[in-house]
């Protein structure tokens, strides 16, 4: 096998353990960023959105973000959510570029079932 593939593969899993690890981080601090008045905000479509959510998160779908921000206030914590952890990166992304600073991408939405 070619070296430089083994490379690739060994990167790939690196990154893989980072983000699920990143993730695991914010999982832990969900109870307490909740405690603080924040919101669970899932980017999903409205139809995603409908057929199942987190109780008490609001839908804000991605392609809407710019537009619907000012729901969000910027004192507050804010937990993205969305299907696998892509959309919400890009919304925590949009949303420090825009201002806010106390974001967390909590990546799939079922992740935060546990947190009643």
């Amino acid at each position: 096998m070619n070296e430089n593939i083994i490379y690739v593969f060994v990167a790939l899993a690196i990154f893989i353990a980072y983000r699920k690890y990143t993730r695991y981080k914010v999982l832990q601090l969900v109870p307490a960023l909740l405690e603080q008045d924040g919101k669970i905000v899932d980017v999903r479509t409205k139809d995603e959105f409908l057929t199942a959510h987190k109780d008490g998160s609001i839908n804000i779908p991605l392609e809407s973000l710019d537009k619907q921000m000012n729901k969000l206030d910027k004192t507050k914590p804010i937990i993205i959510c969305c299907a696998s952890g892509s959309r919400s990166g890009l919304a925590r992304r949009s949303l420090m570029a825009k201002g806010f600073d106390n974001v967390y991408n909590a990546g799939a939405w079922r992740s935060l079932i546990k947190f009643q």
